[in-house]
């Protein structure tokens, strides 16, 4: 993943090159995406980025727009509401977020299943944070 790029190039190539093409693909490309595909790439996206520190506003603002759209986050999966959860409390905090935060913290009410600690253990990714 990101991490394994962050980690065998230059960090000012990463950051400064690689971060922002991929970034602006994603941003061409959300338009045009499924529901499906949506729910699925966004969380593990915004969940990447916001583990590795890396600031993209206008990605940020893309997940976070397309992830509101009706009854989105319903359909989420319980790691990918943790993970956006976690991407846009603590990778994330900014005021501009804060109805999209309330959003999440809602459906996560709403499910009752969901704990503070598995919210915090979605950034170790979908396979390894129920482990």
């Amino acid at each position: 993943g990101l991490s394994d790029l962050r980690n065998v190039l230059p960090t000012s190539v990463f950051e400064r090159d690689l971060i922002p093409i991929l970034a602006e693909m994603l941003i061409k490309k959300a338009p045009k995406m499924t529901e499906r595909q949506i729910e699925l790439d966004f969380p593990q996206v915004a969940c990447a980025f916001a583990k590795l520190q890396l600031q993209h506003r206008p990605l940020i603002q893309t997940i976070a727009s397309c992830c509101q759209k009706p009854n989105m986050l319903r359909k989420l999966n319980d790691w990918g509401l943790c993970a956006l959860t976690w991407s846009y409390t603590d990778g994330f905090p900014d005021a501009e977020f804060s109805e999209f935060r309330s959003s999440l913290r809602a459906e996560v009410a709403r499910r009752g299943t969901i704990s503070e600690e598995m919210i915090s253990r979605s950034q170790l990714g979908p396979d390894e944070w129920q482990t």
